[in-house]
């Protein structure tokens, strides 16, 4: 069974590209779409998403790190937590360069394999 792939692209037979269900790059996928999606933003499931969005203009550091992080791990668990097992996760805010940085460690069920994933946005 495969899934559209994100970001959505065509493949070289010119029809979509997609991604085994499953796969490491189909529970990458799902990680970047979970944390890079705004809670309420979906339609059809309006608690799907992460406060991501929400906390980047926050102190970014001490209290708000430490809630984002908790929140994430959450948020990870409850909707992927049948495709991964979670085994770090890091936030670090860099205040002079207005960089976010999340960095996830886990385990694909399906594969028993190792996988790190980090996303680094810009906050300007």
């Amino acid at each position: 069974m495969s899934r559209l792939a994100f970001p959505f692209a065509p493949a070289r037979d010119g029809r979509a590209a997609t991604v085994a269900y499953g796969s490491s790059a189909h529970v990458r996928q799902m990680l970047e779409l979970l944390i890079l999606t705004m809670a309420g933003e979906r339609v059809m499931r309006p608690d799907l998403g992460s406060p991501v969005r929400q906390l980047l203009f926050g102190a970014g550091e001490g209290a708000t790190a430490i809630a984002l992080e908790a929140a994430l791990q959450a948020t990870i668990n409850q909707w992927l937590g049948d495709m991964l097992t979670l085994h770090e996760l890091t936030v670090d805010f860099d205040g002079a360069e207005a960089i976010l940085e999340i960095q996830v460690a886990y385990e694909v069920h399906s594969t028993r394999t190792d996988d790190r994933f980090s996303i680094r946005k810009e906050l300007t």
